[in-house]
């Protein structure tokens, strides 16, 4: 291999072996910078703005983190104004729900209701849970033939 590159280059002109000298200078030159510079210098930039955007997503949990356990806070402050189903029963007259029944277990309550406006029901729960401070844990409907209502087949809420 050695000897046939050695004898390819004798065979060239003078001329011929300054040119290929000075591209493989240029050849080598665009090798380290594209195949090896470049790349550690992208990588270095991307790690760097994934460490800012994974600061700034810190900070987020961290403020909403804390937001939630102020509400969580407030929410156990309002709860003691009554029992799970005299809160649940309360914020239902409020929006016209109609509870077809009730069932509480423990700190756990579940509600059925026949057909009810959605927005309405939405509106309920929201109230029950950013107000009372209560948790939705389950929360199943279907729909009725009549657009814009909606079955509860079982919502369940805890404390």
């Amino acid at each position: 291999m050695k000897d046939n590159l050695l004898s390819w280059w004798n065979g060239l002109a003078y001329r011929e072996q300054q040119l290929v000298a000075v591209c493989s200078v240029f050849l080598i030159i665009g090798v380290f910078y594209w195949g090896i510079w470049s790349p550690i210098s992208n990588a270095e930039q991307d790690a760097q703005m994934q460490l800012v955007q994974s600061q700034k997503t810190l900070s987020y949990v961290k403020q909403s983190a804390n937001k939630i356990i102020a509400a969580k806070q407030a929410g156990k402050a309002s709860t003691s104004k009554g029992s799970l189903g005299s809160m649940v029963n309360t914020a239902a007259s409020r929006y016209g729900i109609v509870i077809s029944r009730m069932q509480p277990q423990g700190n756990k309550i579940q509600i059925w209701t026949d057909d009810v406006p959605f927005n309405d029901l939405l509106a309920y729960l929201n109230e029950l849970v950013q107000t009372n401070g209560l948790s939705l844990d389950t929360f199943d409907v279907t729909e009725t033939d009549v657009p814009g209502l909606v079955k509860v087949r079982r919502i369940q809420l805890s404390q």
